[in-house]
């Protein structure tokens, strides 16, 4: 039981990294160059050998051994060569530290089991070959067969008797070994394939993102660009009164400037640029939205009220923050249209800046509350999105976000949450 014990204790000390390595360091690497991604998978295997050599399996006082060679082997594949040489050192050093009795024979079985790696390295060529559970297995035993040729050789040059109980733990030795040798095989091989699934899903989605974008943005354009070709038509008749034509001239280019601010708004959501930002009290651009809002709210039925308290101090642009909560605020009325009241509460809490929009409109699912920002979604019959998605888009470029609480048949409420400044900083 005790032997199980330690097969099972070498086993978790080898297969940990390997797992911690796909949950905390995957992402963190894709970002990092090659060379040092090498050097970092060689120091995880030197930690990993070191580990292993600190407990090893020990079925007979004679025999101390440990799955040192694996996490050799998977730097030799994986780093490469170097780094694997860098490994091997450690190993070298640290049997020296422990002061080994198998510390004469070790370079011998180092470099045995190096030289196995090249020329396995030669033959498949790359790492991705060797990520079969076959191949694994046979590398593995070929390992821990070396390894138990130079513990047989010493104790044939040592003139130490060799007794059953010698390939009694070498045969379990190398089946453990071997055993574990497929299981690393097979983690890093599913870490591969769901790496490379999710790689191809990220790449669908952006496409798919893509081609929502174009589709919004061509819907949007078409529209102004329809009017303004049948105007230009109609100013190109002779028989045309002059003031017609001056006032076609006019819708012309308020449609031309509808068209660049359409664009400009894509242009905000696909490359957010850094806009001029100034220290103001959002409760008088609020008030301005407010304000410019009035009239849409009285035809709509809906009554605005607001409650905002002073220095409601925040960073930002004031056209765009105001194009935010003009937004915001429409939908809110558009979301009542049988009338109702609408609700603006801004607050100061652990230095943030709540910005509360409630309505008591007709509510939203959560699959909606979901969708909310993404392209070519809306929730009005012939909404496109792009309000939201350039309103979610500026708040986080100024490091606020927003949340949504909704009920279907209750409202809703949008709370945006903006870093506030401190006095000292405004004055």
């Amino acid at each position: 039981m005790n032997l199980i014990c330690q097969l099972l204790l070498h086993m978790f000390i080898i297969i940990t990294p390997v797992l911690l390595y796909q949950l905390f360091w995957i992402d963190r690497l894709q970002r990092t160059d090659e060379r040092s991604k090498h050097w970092i998978a060689a120091a995880i295997c030197a930690l990993v050998a070191v580990f292993s050599m600190s407990y090893p399996l020990e079925w007979h006082p004679d025999y101390r051994y440990d799955f040192r060679m694996i996490p050799l082997a998977v730097c030799f594949f994986y780093a490469g060569p170097v780094p694997a040489l860098g490994v091997s050192a450690v190993i070298m050093g640290y049997g020296w530290h422990l002061n080994s009795s198998d510390l004469h024979t070790l370079p011998i079985l180092l470099s045995f089991i190096l030289i196995l790696l090249w020329y396995c390295q030669k033959r498949l060529g790359d790492a991705s070959n060797l990520l079969h559970p076959v191949k694994g297995a046979l590398l593995g035993l070929a390992i821990s067969l070396i390894s138990a040729f130079v513990a047989l050789l010493t104790q044939w040059l040592q003139g130490v008797p060799v007794g059953s109980h010698f390939f009694i733990f070498f045969s379990l030795y190398c089946l453990i070994f071997t055993v574990t040798s497929i299981l690393v095989v097979y983690t890093i091989r599913q870490i591969k394939k769901n790496l490379n699934l999710r790689k191809r899903i990220q790449h669908n989605d952006q496409m798919n993102m893509l081609s929502e974008l174009a589709a919004s943005f061509a819907h949007e354009i078409r529209n102004p660009l329809t009017v303004v070709r049948g105007f230009v038509q109609m100013m190109s008749q002779s028989h045309l009164p002059e003031d017609k034509r001056q006032f076609y001239n006019q819708l012309v280019l308020e449609e031309m400037d509808k068209a660049q601010s359409i664009i400009n708004d894509y242009l905000t959501f696909a490359k957010p640029q850094f806009d001029a930002t100034q220290l103001f009290d959002a409760k008088t651009v609020i008030a301005a939205a407010v304000e410019s809002l009035q009239a849409y709210a009285e035809l709509k039925g809906v009554t605005i009220e607001t409650h905002l308290q002073d220095q409601l101090m925040i960073s930002a642009n004031t056209d765009k923050f105001m194009q935010c909560i003009v937004c915001l605020c429409r939908n809110g009325i558009d979301s009542m249209p049988g009338g109702g009241k609408l609700q603006l509460v801004g607050v100061v809490q652990n230095q943030t800046v709540c910005i509360d929009i409630i309505d008591h409109g007709v509510g939203m699912t959560a699959d909606e509350v979901r969708r909310l920002g993404t392209p070519y979604y809306s929730t009005r019959v012939k909404g496109t999105g792009l309000g939201m998605m350039v309103t979610y888009r500026t708040i986080q470029n100024i490091q606020g976000r927003i949340d949504v609480t909704s009920e279907v048949g209750k409202g809703t409420c949008f709370s945006i949450l903006i870093p506030s400044l401190h006095s000292s900083a405004y004055h």
